[in-house]
């Protein structure tokens, strides 16, 4: 693309600009896609927040200086997780908003996250590639007008209070045990909004690693990798603790523990929330993922409810939570979804309602787990190298005949007694396998299967991962 170079075109990913800083994402680049994000959605105000890793004071800086001088008013609201900004963004009426952040990515990285009004996600399928064009179009601050490193010498303004009174608002008049469970920030964002809300909520809650530092010395910024669930596991039951919850680097996904350290899968999670969203509002809409476990969407027929499956990615289920007008949507990432929160992500409310889960419920979240791990047994996601995708989704779904297919995202294959999902990623060049099966030995065979048939003509491997 012209006027970026290969490694800066690279950064513009399907839901953000994400790489590594300061090279090949630097101030005089933010800059210009602060100029090209107010060009794009008419200036206006637009708010702005990033997270603590050592490269966003400057990112922030020079994104804030190109917003200012392409005419739009700053809205700056300093630290923030992603979720309260998106708060922020709705609370305010702001034009767009924008997050300096690489989410969990390692230490090395940083990036942008783009919202429009109403927090709407600003991503690959609708105004990305507009903002890409305008950053190649537009030429770098002029030599003699340096740009500013501190972020803060913008004025901030404050959101707290008044994110805290939505939260805790949302569970106002619900009945919380005083449960004891431990919160894991990973030196990440989550622990900023945490410390005052539970502080507002019955219960005991014991934090871990909520200084923010952005060189993650304590774990990695994925909630999801295994290695970084071992330290919550291993603290939970030595605090002997109901569960534990651990939050990515920015905070707008969240991971569960159950007692024992055992992990709950987004998956599970969103089956044991939409029971009771539905029961608070009878025949409500619940979004999931297509790769999610039929846990899901068992857990909301039998619930009463309507399902509202859709593509695989925030921006994609934002899209289906408005689309359906669903209460609550979930996702085996660890994203989830709420009505409440404009459609869009939250990492704090789904632990509020998993309180009051197993409070109603009378019983352990590792018992409540424990009833879908016997019925449904879903694997690890694998992570296939295929050089051809087109054609190793075609032979996998000419393999496995008979089954009810749907080829929105990639192919899911649904048979009785089985099931999968096989997708491109929206971030890496591989395919991403699912199966769950609902008799136990199945499905190991089935991933075997499945493996076998996209690797031998690819000469790839395959990595797993449940994320």
């Amino acid at each position: 693309m012209a006027g970026l170079t290969a490694a800066e075109a690279a950064l513009f990913k399907a839901y953000d600009i994400r790489g590594r800083s300061p090279e090949p994402l630097g101030p005089e680049l933010a800059y210009r896609v602060g100029r090209a994000f107010a060009e794009t959605v008419g200036s206006g105000r637009i708010g702005l927040a990033r997270d603590m890793r050592r490269t966003s004071p400057a990112l922030a800086a020079a994104f804030a200086e190109g917003l200012t001088r392409s005419g739009a008013e700053l809205v700056h609201y300093g630290l923030l997780a992603t979720d309260a900004m998106w708060f922020a963004v709705r609370r305010d009426r702001l034009d767009g908003g924008a997050v300096v952040t690489a989410s969990h990515n390692p230490p090395g990285d940083n990036g942008i996250k783009l919202v429009e009004r109403d927090a709407a996600p600003v991503f690959a399928e609708n105004r990305l590639p507009e903002v890409a064009r305008r950053t190649a179009a537009l030429p770098p601050p002029p030599p003699d007008e340096p740009l500013p490193t501190d972020p803060d010498l913008h004025p901030a303004r404050d959101l707290r209070e008044d994110y805290l009174d939505f939260l805790v608002g949302e569970v106002e008049g619900r009945s919380l045990p005083p449960l004891r469970v431990v919160l894991d920030a990973g030196n990440g964002m989550g622990g900023l909004a945490a410390r005052g809300l539970f502080a507002r909520i019955p219960g005991e809650f014991v934090p871990m690693d909520f200084e923010p530092d952005g060189s993650f010395p304590n774990r990695g910024g994925n909630p999801l990798a295994p290695a970084n669930r071992a330290g919550l596991a291993a603290r939970v039951r030595e605090e002997r603790a109901d569960f534990g919850v651990l939050w990515d680097g920015d905070a707008d996904r969240c991971a569960f523990v159950d007692g024992r350290g055992g992990f709950v899968p987004g998956d599970f999670a969103t089956a044991l929330l939409a029971p009771q969203e539905i029961a608070a509002e009878p025949g409500a809409a619940v979004a999931y993922d297509y790769r999610s476990s039929r846990a899901v969407e068992d857990a909301i027929r039998a619930a009463g409810g309507k399902g509202a499956p859709g593509r695989v990615g925030h921006a994609y289920m934002k899209r289906t939570m408005r689309a359906a007008d669903a209460r609550f949507g979930g996702e085996l990432s660890g994203h989830f979804y709420f009505r409440a929160a404009g459609y869009a992500d939250n990492a704090l409310l789904p632990i509020l309602r998993l309180i009051e889960r197993v409070g109603s419920a009378g019983r352990s979240l590792a018992d409540l787990a424990d009833d879908l791990r016997r019925r449904y047994f879903a694997l690890d996601e694998v992570s296939l190298a295929a050089s051809d995708p087109a054609a190793a989704l075609a032979r996998a779904r000419d393999a496995f005949p008979g089954g009810r297919a749907n080829t929105e995202d990639g192919l899911t294959l649904d048979f009785p007694d089985w099931r999968f999902t096989l997708r491109p990623s929206n971030t890496e060049p591989v395919l991403r396998l699912t199966v769950e099966a609902y008799r136990e030995g199945l499905a190991e065979s089935r991933r075997d299967e499945i493996i076998a048939l996209v690797t031998a003509s690819s000469g790839g491997g395959a990595a797993a991962a449940r994320v």
